[in-house]
């Protein structure tokens, strides 16, 4: 586990026992601690035409979020299934909700954590006080599922063997055409 801030004692065995938890014997995992308060997404806001906006705190947060990502994890995205462990240590009681806190975290990754957070299919979220030390533990590492999400769901089409990736589980062609072609090949 790397640190981008010096960690409290006991955040590295935490993160070690969450990866543990998440994704046991991953044989890659990544790691570190971000200081400051942890962001919590709000919910989206509407204008006059009923449409939906970001809250403009919400994005500049997201923002210096995917700043401090991209200074730690300096590889490609993860490609495949993922799982996400994140600790928030908050500097008072204020109720804030821990999905909403890994949701930031979620939607600031995408692009640099992994290509889209739909692929974090192991999630855990704790929320934790530090009125003096306020920072994230997070923990990323791949993801052993029969959920496949990513790269990891790319099947060759039964049509014309190109990769694809299914949107259903029983899905055996890439599209439309490929299915019409193998019925019409199929002497009835």
């Amino acid at each position: 586990m790397t640190a981008a801030v010096a960690a409290p004692e006991g955040d590295r065995e935490r993160a070690e026992r969450i990866l543990e938890f998440l994704a046991p014997g991953a044989a890659q995992s990544w790691g570190t601690v971000l200081a400051g308060e942890p962001h919590s997404k709000s919910r989206p806001r509407f204008n006059k035409d009923g449409r939906a906006y970001k809250d403009p705190a919400d994005a500049e947060a997201e923002d210096g979020t995917k700043w401090k990502l991209r200074q730690w994890f300096r590889r490609p995205p993860l490609t495949g299934n993922v799982a996400l462990g994140c600790v928030f240590f908050r500097s008072s009681m204020h109720l804030i909700d821990g999905d909403n806190m890994l949701k930031h975290v979620c939607d600031a990754g995408n692009g640099i954590l992994w290509v889209d957070d739909s692929q974090a299919t192991a999630k855990y979220a704790a929320v934790e006080l530090d009125p003096e030390h306020p920072r994230m533990v997070l923990v990323v590492a791949p993801h052993v599922s029969s959920m496949l999400r990513g790269t990891d769901n790319v099947r060759p089409c039964q049509g014309c063997s190109e990769p694809f990736r299914p949107s259903r589980s029983v899905q055996k062609y890439c599209g439309r055409d490929c299915s019409a072609k193998a019925r019409k090949a199929v002497p009835s």
